[in-house]
């Protein structure tokens, strides 16, 4: 029996035409779907943060025009919706937050809620989309200031102390933030007493006592300075039924 012996360049082309072979052919109808689908969601981010504008100017008949215009009616474009608004109200609280809970407030009275699935009662509202990144923003702090320590201590002990404070200080502007951002929602009617109490408790855990007393007065609870706040005589929950899905608000556990 004779052996033939492929050279590089023919062994290359044969690896070439199998996975040319391999190829997964995406229909044209699919392709153009996707696509689309992705340029719905980037016009969909892109007029909601025109939305949190024209809110700043009052513009408040162009907001019912372009609410129209966007027309979200499914849960994703719900969700993102809630998402930029929450996010917008995060990274500049003092400029935003105000026009972002009016928009999210504005947005729960035009918003038709959505059909309801196979197992739901009730159809979600815009607001059960806010209030589900409210409480996703929330846990992801305490989260993500977990995960900064442990790099803050390697850091340290490597003596790069400006990278540990830089950690600490975005960990704690992020909490001023979403205290501000819950105090503006409770005030507006967008936030129930059952979160605020869940919030307040969950900052004490993880050490942020202070941030816990900064939340009771934003909302108008006074509370003792020099101890942490008596959460089953400060508030009670209201039973608000747009709050209902967040009352399950909670931080990760302090590590």
């Amino acid at each position: 029996m004779t052996l033939t012996l492929q050279t590089a360049d023919e062994v290359n082309a044969d690896v070439q035409g199998q996975q040319k072979d391999d190829l997964i052919t995406i229909p044209k109808e699919v392709f153009l779907a996707c696509a689309g689908a992705q340029t719905r969601m980037k016009d969909i981010e892109h007029q909601t943060l025109i939305l949190i504008q024209d809110v700043i100017v009052g513009n408040g008949s162009r907001v019912e025009a372009l609410v129209a215009q966007i027309d979200p009616n499914t849960k994703g474009e719900f969700e993102l919706m809630a998402r930029v608004i929450i996010a917008k109200a995060m990274e500049e609280p003092q400029a935003y937050c105000t026009a972002c809970v009016s928009l999210s407030g504005a947005l729960q009275q035009i918003l038709p809620p959505l059909p309801p699935g196979h197992q739901e009662k009730k159809g979600e509202t815009f607001m059960h989309a806010i209030l589900d990144a409210f409480q996703t923003e929330f846990e992801d702090i305490f989260t993500d200031s977990s995960s900064e320590q442990t790099i803050s201590d390697s850091e340290e002990e490597t003596g790069s102390a400006f990278a540990s404070h830089w950690a600490m200080q975005r960990t704690q502007n992020r909490i001023r933030a979403i205290v501000h951002l819950a105090g503006h929602l409770y005030c507006h009617g967008l936030l129930g007493n059952g979160v605020v109490s869940q919030m307040v408790q969950d900052l004490v855990d993880n050490g942020e006592s202070e941030a816990a007393q900064e939340l009771l007065c934003c909302i108008g609870v006074v509370a003792n300075s020099n101890a942490e706040p008596e959460l089953d005589t400060v508030l009670e929950d209201d039973g608000n039924s747009d709050c209902a899905s967040s009352e399950s608000i909670s931080a990760a556990e302090p590590h």
